[in-house]
């Protein structure tokens, strides 16, 4: 067989670079483990009682991707899975976009999925009708409430700022004032300390945890997991939708599992097994 070598004007091979780069590549961003103040004591007053007051906590290292789920992602899934879309938003299926729409649940068997696709063991299992996590595991999972707050908040790396990346909201994140009432694509604003997009808005993330007011005051400050049971699950972020004090790494709110919207999404994690 011979080998054929076409030599392109460079004009036209970045053209078709770029072409067929059409997607931001999925990768993951390692956390090293460490100990940081979750919560806040606001003194300007925009601080939720939830999330007062601050408290220290420690965590192992773990891994987490540094852009949200994408809408090709999922849509790999579904293929896979023979599962549908869910209810398209106003704006479309748009493949660089957060995905958004689904449930926990939803989040959840997409983790598991993943996890098998790439040859590792799933984090996820049934216990009658509940779902169980082994963070053991080298498998995909959606992030416990303060590892999603330590990333974003920059972790080792932390500066400190106000929101995750910058004390200037409109450099690393789409919210209310700036997005004209849509999601945009993943990545286009600016990283934070440790190379993630979006942590502060875009799309309001999915997290492992149970809600509970004021579980805080007695969890176990290493490698906290949440309560073992409740009626909402935790989500962090803020949104395309959100006003400015909902994007503040602190801030919690919460909502029911099997409920969807069109400014929830998430991102993934792994655990760092040793």
């Amino acid at each position: 067989m011979k080998k054929i070598t076409i030599l392109l004007p460079v004009t036209l091979l970045v053209s078709f670079l770029l072409s067929s780069y059409t997607l931001l590549p999925f990768s993951m961003i390692k956390v090293e483990g460490g100990t940081f103040f979750m919560g806040s004591d606001d003194l300007d007053g925009n601080a939720d009682t939830d999330e007062q007051k601050k408290h220290e906590v420690t965590l192992n290292a773990f891994e987490i991707s540094k852009f949200e789920v994408t809408v090709w992602e999922w849509k790999q899934y579904t293929k896979a899975t023979k599962l549908k879309m869910p209810k398209a938003p106003k704006w479309g299926w748009q493949d660089k976009l957060p995905m958004n729409n689904i449930t926990w649940e939803e989040a959840i068997s997409y983790c598991n999925w993943l996890s098998k696709k790439e040859g590792f063991t799933p984090a996820y299992a049934m216990n009658g009708p509940f779902y169980t996590c082994n963070f053991k595991s080298n498998g995909y999972r959606l992030p416990t409430e303060a590892e999603w707050e330590f990333a974003a908040k920059g972790g080792k790396l932390s500066k400190g700022f106000k929101y995750s990346g910058s004390n200037t909201l409109d450099e690393i994140a789409w919210h209310k004032g700036n997005s004209n009432g849509v999601p945009h694509v993943v990545g286009s604003k600016l990283q934070n300390e440790l190379g993630l997009y979006d942590m502060s808005g875009n799309v309001w993330e999915w997290c492992w945890d149970w809600y509970n007011k004021d579980y805080y005051k007695i969890e176990d400050s290493k490698n906290p997991k949440g309560p073992e049971s409740g009626e909402k699950k935790s989500v962090r972020g803020g949104s395309w939708d959100s006003q400015i004090n909902y994007v503040r790494p602190a801030n919690r709110i919460s909502t029911a599992p099997e409920k969807t919207h069109e400014f929830y999404g998430f991102r993934v994690v792994r655990s760092v097994v040793q």
